[in-house]
């Protein structure tokens, strides 16, 4: 199945649109997680504070003592230039009777007092943290806001300063200054997601075309394998299909008249049966159905097992065939596929080797590692073909005869079984002239 460019196109929009989307749900949830426990933490800080002076308070810890105006300053007593020694900065008390009225006006002094002289008592909201706004206006027409954390409490009689001493004391800090910091980070954090939102937008770009290579990779590669596939097959069945209706036309005429039709018929069935075998293996392998199998080789005897007959093979062709097999003992390897490596490229060897030529097969074992070489004399494969050898369909304008009958699947197979067995296949020249395919595979 091909797909269009537009098709490509919109999967690509589709990708990037996903990603952005994961990127702007990221960011959201960050920036709310992390507003919200800078705004708890100032919130709780503010509101223990609040806390901590309604303790001192009812427990008379460093609290201001009531003084009258004929009352000297003692160390100790109630500072007027200091009314709270160990409040907390931006901190207020208010002192009321039963009926309401401001009983601490000295301590608040003339500002503060003119800000708070209109404060009502509500003792609904007592022991109650609330928020508070007031307003103030130098002349101008438009007031100024203030906002105000309040507590109010009502002191015990049995309170030994008798400025809170069975009176309400409403406890009031100034969160102006914690108000502009939440503003602030706010502002600072908003610029700040959207500042990585952007890059989000460039990464979510970038990151869309990385995942869409392979996808198109894919896609090309399924297109190239359909349409190269589907060649490779009409060729043999062409040949089948002419030489049986040319069969058709001599009904009377005996086997032995046609031989030559029928041999042809039943090597293009051969190679037929080949090309979809190879087919089958390299789907398997796309799927990760095939799995290899290790077993325990016999290593010299497994690999002139395979060897021998092909001697015969090269020499039908008037090429010569040798090898020298310096491996002993045993290693773990699928028998099956490296057989079926081997074959592969001895069959190569063979197929593009010239007559009166020769193949040398040298197999040697370092430590845990199994080393085969190849060599040919045949043309060689030139240094822009070496990279592109062992991709499916892929063969060499000299390999593109009706001589060889490759099907460029056979190299691709090769590569695909080393690499299941964790090793490296690699291909040079063969001095002065011919190819050399040298294979490491791990024998553990």
């Amino acid at each position: 199945m091909t797909r269009s460019p537009d098709t490509q196109h919109r999967q690509q929009i589709s990708l990037f649109i996903r990603e952005l989307i994961g990127f702007t749900i990221l960011f959201f949830v960050l920036g709310a997680v992390v507003y919200f426990l800078f705004d708890r933490s100032i919130s709780q800080n503010i509101d223990s504070g609040i806390v901590a002076q309604k303790e001192r308070i009812l427990s008379n810890q460093n609290q201001p003592r009531f003084q009258s105006k004929d009352t000297p300053e003692v160390p100790g007593n109630y500072n007027p230039a200091n009314p709270s020694a160990e409040a907390p900065f931006r901190t207020n008390f208010i002192v009321f009777n039963s009926k309401g009225k401001i009983m601490n006006t000295q301590m608040l002094g003339e500002r503060i007092y003119d800000l708070f002289e209109d404060m009502k008592l509500n003792t609904a909201s007592l022991n109650k943290i609330q928020g508070m706004i007031m307003y103030t206006s130098n002349g101008s027409q438009q007031a100024t806001s203030h906002y105000f954390r309040t507590l109010l409490i009502k002191v015990p009689k049995s309170n030994p300063n008798p400025m809170y001493s069975g009176r309400y004391v409403l406890i009031l800090e100034n969160i102006d200054s914690d108000l502009m910091a939440i503003k602030n980070f706010r502002e600072s954090l908003t610029i700040t997601l959207i500042i990585f939102w952007i890059l989000a937008i460039a990464i979510a770009y970038m990151l869309s075309r990385s995942s869409m290579k392979p996808i198109l990779r894919s896609w090309k590669q399924q297109r190239d394998f359909s349409a190269n596939a589907a060649h490779e097959l009409k060729t043999p069945l062409t040949v089948i299909q002419n030489q049986m209706e040319y069969l058709l036309t001599k009904p009377k005429d005996k086997i032995m008249d046609q031989a030559g039709p029928i041999s042809t018929t039943l090597d293009e069935v051969e190679h037929l049966k080949t090309l979809t075998n190879r087919l089958l293996i390299l789907a398997r392998s796309d799927a990760n159905i095939v799995q290899i199998q290790k077993q325990d080789i016999q290593l010299k005897t497994y690999f002139e097992k395979i060897l021998t007959p092909y001697k015969d093979i090269a020499a039908s062709q008037s090429k010569t065939l040798s090898f020298n097999i310096n491996v002993n003992g045993y290693g773990k390897l699928d028998s099956d596929l490296i057989r079926q490596l081997v074959i592969i490229i001895l069959d190569n060897a063979i197929k593009y080797t010239p007559a009166g030529g020769s193949i040398e097969v040298t197999a040697n074992r370092v430590r845990d590692k199994l080393n085969l070489e190849f060599k040919d004399t045949g043309e060689g494969i030139p240094d822009a073909d070496k990279k592109l050898i062992f991709e499916r369909f892929y063969r060499a304008d000299r390999s593109r005869n009706s001589g060889t009958g490759g099907n460029g699947l056979g190299l691709a197979i090769a590569k695909w079984i080393v690499k299941q067995h964790k090793g490296t296949i690699n291909v040079k020249d063969n001095k002065p002239k011919g190819t050399i395919f040298d294979i490491s595979l791990p024998l553990g």
